[in-house]
């Protein structure tokens, strides 16, 4: 497992509230030479310990209705079911999980209408469905993108201290 230190963590945490952040705006911030910067992002991105992604707001395309569906296959039907799943857009998270459930996603509609014909034209015709929960989601307070380490430091790795809200 790689170990981060303070370092580390002071650029995730800056980069993590804005990844188009600049070595020299990251510099500013956190007091670490700027050259120190860019070697450390670049050995990060190598180990893959952080990944520069664009992160799309589903708002902003009307998208204002988020759904938690627990799914309940058949025996043996995993592959296919898996393969059924990810072809379907609505889909914008999807986990193997434990339990009574056989599989965890998240979906994104414009309105109720269309999560009814998502759970009974597409969801319940995926090969091996047994059974489905759905849990409307009114609002996320933490996504997985919003998640960093724990800071080795001893501070909370939300926000550095010369940031100002």
């Amino acid at each position: 497992m790689p170990a981060l230190d303070c370092t580390d963590q002071k650029i995730i945490t800056v980069l993590s509230q804005d990844a188009r952040a600049t070595t020299s705006r990251i510099a500013r911030e956190t007091g670490i030479p700027e050259r120190t910067i860019h070697h450390r992002i670049k050995r990060l991105k190598e180990e893959k310990l952080i990944r520069t992604v664009a992160v799309v707001n589903p708002e902003a395309f009307g998208y204002t209705l988020a759904v938690d569906m627990f799914c309940e296959l058949e025996i043996g039907s995993m592959p296919q079911a898996i393969a059924a799943l990810m072809e379907l857009p609505e889909i914008s998270y999807m986990a193997i999980s434990t339990g009574d459930q056989d599989i965890s996603l998240q979906a994104l509609f414009k309105s109720s209408e269309e999560l009814q014909e998502f759970i009974t034209q597409k969801l319940h015709q995926v090969p091996g469905m047994r059974r489905t929960r759905t849990a409307l989601i009114p609002r996320i307070l933490k996504d997985t993108y919003q998640w960093i380490p724990p800071d080795p430091c001893g501070g909370n790795g939300q926000k550095l201290a010369t940031e100002s809200t």
